[in-house]
Formats: structure tokens, sequence, C-alpha cells
């Protein structure tokens, strides 16, 4: 190997970067989009709002308008599943099952 030539652990000086994604902030739409889901879900209370917005990042907001774009879509899922009520299951697996078995069959 001569001295001009690049060695097998050489390295260029300076690595390429990778582009930095900046989260973009929430639009009017959005902000209309979710108070609308908020009023058809019946949510109308600013403090339980806030605990629907809350369960949804992980930082602290403190306003609808601090949300990022990226996370309308899961606060708009977690207020159409606020309020769902599921039925009641009593009885167990057996008795609860969807299909007979070959022993009802019989």
């Amino acid at each position: 190997m001569t001295q001009n030539e690049p060695g097998l652990f050489d390295l260029p000086e300076a690595a390429p970067t990778t582009p930095v994604i900046e989260d973009t902030p929430i639009s009017p739409a959005q902000i209309a989009g979710i108070r609308n889901a908020f009023d058809n879900a019946g949510i109308a209370g600013m403090a339980e709002r806030q605990e629907v917005i809350q369960s949804c990042v992980i930082r602290k907001i403190s306003n609808i308008r601090e949300l990022y774009s990226r996370e309308v879509r899961q606060v708009l899922a977690r207020v159409e599943g606020w309020n769902r009520t599921t039925d009641t299951v009593t009885g167990s697996a057996w008795d609860n099952r969807e299909e007979d078995t070959w022993i009802d069959k019989l």
C-alpha cells in the first residue's frame, strides 16, 4: 500500500448527517375536528377534554394548540372510544361460546 491510497480503516472526515424532521403544529382544521369529535362524544367539560388529550401524549400540554399534527389521530381515536361501554359478560367462556360443540349436537 502506498502513502496516498486509502487504508482499510480510514474513515471520511465528515459523516453525512441525517435530516431532522420537525413536528408541525396542529392546524385550525384539525382543532375544529377534535372539538367536533368532543361534541359528538358528549365530552363537554374542559377538565375531561384535557384528561382525554393528556392520555394520548407523553408530554404535558395545557392547551389544544400545543398538540402536533401527528398526534391528532391518537386523540380522535381516544375520543371515539372514550365512553364506549362493553356488554357485561356473565357466565363462563363455555357458557358464552358462539357455536355449538359436537356434544351440543348429540
